[in-house]
């Protein structure tokens, strides 16, 4: 299930394990408050194990009476493989919380991948209207783009954003531009932009700022590589958004802005992406 199914689902039950996967930090996080509220576990009764924990260290800890009565959640990064056996027939007194890359057999699957920009930008907007601000439906969509679509950025560059701009009554793209600070992945995408439109004085610029930061040049040039792959393919294939996103390893948004951003430059994208092959493949 998606995350924005957690919250009912856990209304008609609670599993007896669940698989939490995807990259936004702060889902998963709220995803382990809501397991643990749902299973009514005391500060006693939940238990964390590291990498250190073998299988069956997890599953004796599984198994292990409650203090006091109740159930117990056992919460579990990283996911160990052998643990099959125990996932057929979990005990019903504990819940189990996993971490992997993707869903397990026997368990509830969450879905923590970043969710999609429209319900971003209500949460956005609500979590501003806490501090009595608005935000623009453009400006709520840069911020999304900015942070990646991960929540865990934004709501940091939120809390930011009111804190500094404490007397404005609303939060526009200027205010955004002006403080919140972009994704590597956004750089990289600013960087293609400006790559594919011949702006060299724009490509110089970001590549100084994302090397000023730490990023190693092969790194940058990987992303970038990546990023030109993203474009050609979402312009040259006639798939729907997701089949192509689904290729390619990322969300379909990403193919949308693709193919609409660069619909006019297809024949001038190939000649960039053929040319960057090129010096990948001399490098």
């Amino acid at each position: 299930m998606k995350f924005a199914e957690l919250k009912t689902a856990l209304k008609t039950q609670v599993a007896p394990v669940y698989c939490l996967f995807g990259a936004d930090v702060y889902l998963i996080n709220k995803a382990i408050d809501l397991i643990k509220g749902a299973a009514g576990a005391d500060g006693l009764n939940i238990s964390r194990l590291d990498d250190a924990a073998s299988a069956s260290d997890i599953i004796s800890e599984c198994r292990t009476v409650s203090f006091l009565g109740g159930k117990r959640v056992v919460i579990v990064k990283p996911f160990v493989q052998d643990l099959g056996v125990y996932l057929k027939s979990p005990c019903k007194d504990t819940v189990l919380i996993l971490f992997a890359e993707k869903e397990v057999k026997n368990a509830e699957p969450v879905d923590c991948s970043p969710m999609t920009p429209d319900l971003l930008i209500k949460l956005i907007a609500n979590q501003l209207a806490k501090s009595n601000k608005k935000i623009t439906p453009e400006a709520a969509a840069l911020l999304c783009n900015y942070c990646g679509n991960l929540y865990s950025r934004i709501d940091g560059e939120l809390n930011k954003l009111v804190n500094f701009y404490e007397g404005a009554e609303s939060i526009g793209i200027n205010e955004i531009n002006a403080l919140v600070t972009k994704t590597e992945g956004y750089q990289v995408y600013e960087l293609s932009n400006a790559v594919c439109a011949g702006n060299i004085a724009k490509a110089e610029e970001i590549l100084r700022v994302l090397q000023d930061q730490g990023v190693e040049d092969y790194a940058i040039f990987g992303q970038l590589v990546s990023s030109l792959r993203r474009i050609f393919y979402s312009l040259s294939c006639r798939a729907p958004n997701e089949a192509v996103a689904a290729v390619l390893g990322c969300s379909p948004y990403a193919v949308n802005y693709a193919r609409r951003d660069y619909k006019n430059l297809t024949s001038k994208i190939a000649q960039t992406y053929n040319y960057a092959l090129d010096l990948e493949y001399q490098i």
